[in-house]
C-alpha cells in the first residue's frame, strides 16, 4: 500500500510539474485551446482506444436518453443490443451482456473500475450513476485490454463530468426534476460549473432519489393479492465536487463523491435464517491429522474435506414448502405485517484525472487517472414470522457487513503517426480489500466470515496498435495481468483452535500461501471500409482471467440466491477464445448494424449445484467448458424527413458441457481365490484336507466405477430472444418516441444433475449406502409485450434551454417476469408515467 500511494505520488509530482512548464510557454488565452479543449473532452474518458476505429457493436448512449431510464445501470441499459438486466427489487440492477454477467463484463467509472461489491450478489448495487451520466459506452474489441483482460463481451464505461477537462465560456448548470407514478419516484439532479479564474474550474453534482415500493400488475401472496412489490422501495443520495486546472495544453483536476443508499431487499425467505450447511467435516483426518483450522478459516476446504451425505441443518421443516412460481412467489407464507431486510450502503470516493498533449514531439499525448474509495454497507433485518406447518415461528437474520477498500491507477501513453498509424501503451495497478463479516456469536463459527478479510492486488500491463492499409484498418491489443489474492489469518486464533482440538487427534496446520496466478490477452480487429457507407469488422479475441475472491474464498449463506455458496480456492484461470463478425451500413434514408459472434471457454467458472431441500440449494463454484452464440441487428429507414422506424433483435445460446461424473461406489465382480491364511491364524494344518476350504482367501476383485453422469446442458438464466421495432418523429421542437419489444419465453433452462445418500437407494453388496442422483431444474419464464411511449418538448428562453417530457412505460401492464434475474417470479414494475423536466443554462 505504502509503496503505490509513493508511486501515485511521484506520478503526480512528475505530471504537475510537467504541466506547469507546458503553461509557462504563454500565458496568452488563445482560440486554440477551444480545439484542444474539444479534442480531450471527446477522447480523454472514452474506453475507446481509437475513436475512428468504430465496429458495429460499439455503442454509446446519450444524457438525454439517460435521463429518462432507470437509475440502477441493468436496466438503464437493458434495451441496447445485446443487453439484459439481472434486477433486483427497486434498488438494484446489473448489465447482462451476450449471456454474461459479473466479473466478465468490467464496469469502468471514467476509465477506472467500479469499485463495490456488485460481484458477489445481485442485491448488490453497481455504484454508478447514470442519471449524472454524460453518456454510457459499451466497447468491445482490442480496446477492452486496455481496461481488463475478461471481457470478450464487452466493457461498459459510464462517462461523466466530475473532473473538468475544458474551460467553459461562463457559468452553466443543469437540472433535472423527475417523478414517476409506478413508484411514486421522486428524482432531482443538478449540476454547476464555474470557472473561478482563467485557468481554474470548479464543478458540483447531487443526485437525490425517493421511491416507494413499485407497482404490478399483481403479486399473490398466499390469499392476499396485492398490486406494489414489498420491500422494492429506494432512497439515492449523491454528492460531488470537482476542481480542475486548464492549461494550454491538458488539464488536471481531483474530484471527491460520497453516495448513500438505503433499499429494501426483496424475495427474502426467514425460514432459511437460522439454517446451516453441513458441507464439511474437518474431524475427516487424513492419515491420522485432523483439520479444524477449517472451523474459522472454511474457506481453504477443499475436495477431500467435503462430506458425501450433503445436508442442512435447519429448525423448520424445508420440505413443505410448494416450489417457487407465480402463486407462490417467495415459496412460502410470507408475513406482510412487518418489513423486510432493508440494505444501507456508504461509499467515498476520490478521482484524480490528467492529460498531457503533445509534451514532446515524438509523443501525441499522456493520460492519468487515480482513484481511491472507501465502501461499506449492512444488509439489516428485524425479522419476520413464518409458519412451519402449523408452528407459527420468528426467523431474523444477523447483521452482515461487507466492504471494499480500493486504491486504483492508470498511466497510458497515445502515440500518432499521421492518419495511419496508432500506438497506445500503458500500465494499471488495482488493489481492492474486501470481506463479508457477521460478527455475532449466534452464527456458527464456519458462517460468519461469508468472505475472509482478503486483499486483490493487480498489476497489468497493456498495448494498441492501429494501422490503416487503405481501406483497410488493422487493430492489435495486449495485455498481461500479475494478480496476487492474500488472506489475512488471525495466527493467534489458529494456534488456540488447534491446541484446542489437538488434545484429541494431531492437528495439521493450514498452508496459508496467497493466490498467486497470471493472465495475458490478445485481440486482433480488422475494419475494412468498402464505401463512405459501408464497414465490415472481425474481431478474434484471446482471453484469461484470474479467479476472483467471491469465487475462491466465498464460504456461507447467500440468501439472495435463496443458496448457500462455497468458493473453490483450487481454481485455475479461465480462458476463451472468441470471435465475432459485424456490419455498418448509413446511406440517406437505410441504415444497417448487425453482428453474429461465439466464445469458446474452458475452466468456465461457474456456481454448480451440489444439492437441494425445498427451495434451499447448496453451490459451489466449479468449471467445466462452456460456449456462447449469438446475434444482434438493426435495420433503419428514415421514411420522411421527420420521422425514422427501425426494427431490431437479438439471441444467445449457451451450453455447459464436459463436466466430470460423480463417483458413486466401486464395482466389484465375483470372489476370486488370492491365497490362504496361515495355519497359525485359521487353526487348520496344510496337511489337513479341509485346510484349503477353511483357510481360502477371496476377494472380490473392483471391475469398475459407478457413477452418475452430469450430462451437457443449457447455460443457466440465460437472455430470451427479444424482438421489436420503435418509431422516432422529429417536428420542430416536438419529439416523440414509440418502441415495441416482444421477448420471448425462456424454455432453454438448465437441469444440473447433484448427489445424495438416499435409504430407498439400492444397497451395495458391501452394505454401504449408495449416491442417488438429484435432478434441479431451472424454472421456465413466460414471454412478454413490453410498449413505451415518450414526447419531448424544447423551448429556449435565452440562455436557459428547457426540455419537458412525457413517458408512458408498459403501457400494455404485462406482467415481466426477468429470465436472468435470481428472482424469476418476481415481477417488474407495471404501466407507468413519468414526467420530467431538464434546466440547462
Amino acid at each position: 500500500m505504502m509503496k503505490y500511494n509513493a508511486l501515485s505520488l511521484a506520478i503526480i509530482g512528475l505530471f504537475g510539474s510537467v504541466m506547469a512548464y507546458a503553461d509557462d510557454t504563454s500565458d496568452d488565452e488563445s482560440v486554440d485551446l477551444g480545439a484542444v479543449v474539444v479534442t480531450v473532452k471527446k477522447d480523454g474518458q472514452t474506453a475507446t482506444g481509437f475513436t475512428a476505429n468504430q465496429k458495429a457493436s460499439d455503442t454509446s448512449v446519450a444524457k438525454s436518453v439517460l435521463q429518462q431510464r432507470s437509475s440502477t445501470l441493468g436496466n438503464a441499459l437493458a434495451g441496447e443490443l445485446g443487453v439484459h438486466s439481472n434486477p433486483f427489487g427497486g434498488g438494484a440492477s446489473a448489465p447482462v451482456v451476450r449471456g454474461q454477467e459479473g466479473v466478465r463484463v468490467k464496469i469502468l467509472n471514467n476509465n477506472l473500475a467500479v469499485a463495490d461489491m456488485s460481484n458477489v450478489s445481485p442485491d448488490h448495487a453497481v455504484a454508478v450513476d447514470t442519471l449524472l451520466a454524460s453518456r454510457v459506452e459499451l466497447v468491445r474489441g482490442a480496446s477492452t485490454l486496455m481496461h481488463a483482460n475478461a471481457s470478450p463481451a464487452g466493457v461498459i464505461n459510464v462517462i461523466d463530468g466530475r473532473v473538468p477537462s475544458d474551460m467553459p465560456d461562463g457559468v452553466t448548470a443543469e437540472t433535472l426534476l423527475r417523478f414517476n407514478t409506478g413508484s411514486d419516484e421522486k428524482l432531482a439532479t443538478a449540476s454547476v460549473t464555474v470557472p473561478i479564474d482563467s485557468k481554474m474550474v470548479l464543478r458540483a453534482e447531487v443526485l437525490h432519489r425517493d421511491a416507494n415500493p413499485y407497482n404490478v400488475p399483481a403479486i399473490k401472496f398466499d390469499e392476499t393479492l396485492l398490486n406494489h412489490l414489498p420491500d422494492s422501495q429506494n432512497n439515492t443520495k449523491v454528492g460531488t465536487i470537482g476542481l480542475s486546472y486548464i492549461g494550454q495544453k491538458g488539464y488536471f483536476g481531483i474530484a471527491h463523491s460520497h453516495r448513500r443508499e438505503n433499499y429494501g431487499l426483496v424475495g427474502h425467505n426467514h425460514k432459511f435464517d437460522d439454517c446451516a450447511a453441513h458441507i464439511q467435516d474437518a474431524d475427516k483426518a487424513r492419515l491420522g491429522w485432523g483439520r479444524h483450522y477449517l472451523t474459522i478459516y472454511p474457506h481453504l476446504m477443499d475436495d477431500k474435506d467435503m462430506i458425501d451425505s450433503l445436508h442442512f441443518h435447519c429448525p423448520s421443516d424445508l420440505t413443505s414448502d410448494p416450489e417457487h412460481s407465480h402463486e407462490h412467489v417467495y415459496g412460502h407464507k410470507h408475513d406482510l405485517s412487518h418489513a423486510g431486510p432493508t440494505l444501507t450502503m456508504k461509499s467515498a470516493s476520490t478521482t484524480i484525472q490528467g492529460e498531457l498533449n503533445q509534451p514532446f514531439s515524438w509523443l501525441d499525448k499522456v493520460h492519468l487517472n487515480l482513484g481511491a474509495s472507501d465502501y461499506k454497507h449492512i444488509e439489516m433485518d428485524e425479522g419476520k414470522t413464518y409458519f412451519s406447518g402449523r408452528r407459527e415461528m420468528f426467523g431474523r437474520g444477523e447483521p452482515v457487513y461487507f466492504g471494499n477498500d480500493a486504491y486504483l491507477g492508470k498511466l497510458s501513453f497515445h502515440h500518432q503517426a499521421g492518419d495511419r498509424f496508432g500506438l497506445i501503451w500503458g500500465v494499471d495497478y488495482q488493489r481492492n480489500r474486501t470481506h463479508a463479516l457477521t460478527p455475532s456469536i449466534k452464527e456458527k463459527s464456519d458462517n460468519r466470515r461469508s468472505l475472509v478479510d482478503n486483499t486483490q492486488k493487480s498489476l497489468g500491463a497493456f498495448v494498441l496498435t492501429s494501422t490503416k492499409l487503405g481501406d483497410v484498418t488493422l487493430e492489435t491489443g495486449y495485455r498481461y495481468e500479475d494478480t496476487k489474492i492474500p488472506v489475512r489469518y488471525d495466527l493467534n486464533e489458529i494456534d488456540h483452535t488447534l491446541k484446542s482440538f489437538g488434545r484429541r487427534i494431531r492437528q495439521e496446520y493450514p498452508d496459508l500461501t496467497p493466490y498467486k496466478n497470471h493472465a495475458q490477452s490478445y485481440a486482433v480487429t480488422t475494419l475494412w471500409d468498402i464505401s463512405p457507407k459501408l464497414r465490415l469488422d472481425t474481431t478474434y479475441s484471446h482471453n484469461e482471467r484470474i479467479p476472483s475472491p467471491m469465487e475462491l474464498y466465498y464460504h456461507g449463506k447467500h440468501l439472495a440466491t435463496n443458496s448457500f455458496m462455497f468458493g473453490n480456492k483450487n481454481l485455475s484461470k479461465e480462458k476463451s477464445d472468441n470471435l465475432e463478425f459485424g456490419a455498418t451500413f448509413k446511406g440517406e434514408q437505410w441504415s444497417v448494424k448487425g453482428s453474429v459472434y461465439g466464445n469458446n471457454f474452458d475452466n468456465f467458472i461457474h456456481p454448480e449445484n451440489l444439492y437441494k431441500l425445498g427451495n434451499l440449494a447448496m453451490r459451489r463454484y466449479t468449471q467445466s467448458k462452456a460456449k456462447i452464440r449469438g446475434a444482434e441487428l438493426e435495420i433503419g429507414y428514415q421514411i420522411s424527413p421527420n420521422y425514422k422506424v427501425a426494427v431490431f433483435g437479438d439471441k444467445v445460446r449457451g451450453r455447459l458441457y464436459g463436466f466430470e461424473p460423480i463417483f458413486v461406489g466401486n464395482i466389484y465382480g465375483k470372489p476370486e481365490l488370492v491365497g490362504y491364511e496361515d495355519p497359525e491364524d485359521c487353526g487348520w494344518s496344510r496337511t489337513h484336507p479341509d485346510y484349503e476350504e477353511e483357510c481360502a482367501i477371496y476377494k472380490r476383485p473392483i471391475i469398475g466405477q459407478e457413477t452418475i453422469a452430469r450430462p451437457d446442458r443449457h447455460a443457466p438464466r440465460l437472455s430470451p430472444d427479444r424482438i421489436g421495432f420503435r418509431v422516432n418523429g422529429e417536428h420542430g421542437n416536438v419529439s416523440s418516441s414509440l418502441e415495441y419489444t416482444h421477448v420471448r419465453g425462456q424454455k432453454r433452462t438448465s437441469q444440473s444433475v447433484a448427489s445424495k445418500y438416499d435409504s430407498e437407494c439400492p444397497y451395495h453388496d458391501a452394505g454401504r449406502d449408495k449416491l442417488c442422483p438429484i435432478y434441479i431444474q431451472e424454472d421456465a419464464t413466460a414471454g412478454y409485450n413490453l410498449l413505451n411511449v415518450g414526447l419531448d418538448y424544447r423551448k429556449s428562453f435565452g440562455r436557459l434551454d428547457t426540455t419537458w417530457s412525457i413517458r408512458a412505460n408498459n403501457l400494455l401492464n404485462e406482467k415481466i417476469y426477468v429470465h436472468n434475474s435470481f428472482l424469476p417470479f418476481v415481477p417488474q414494475q407495471g404501466r407507468n408515467y413519468g414526467l420530467s423536466i431538464n434546466l440547462k443554462y
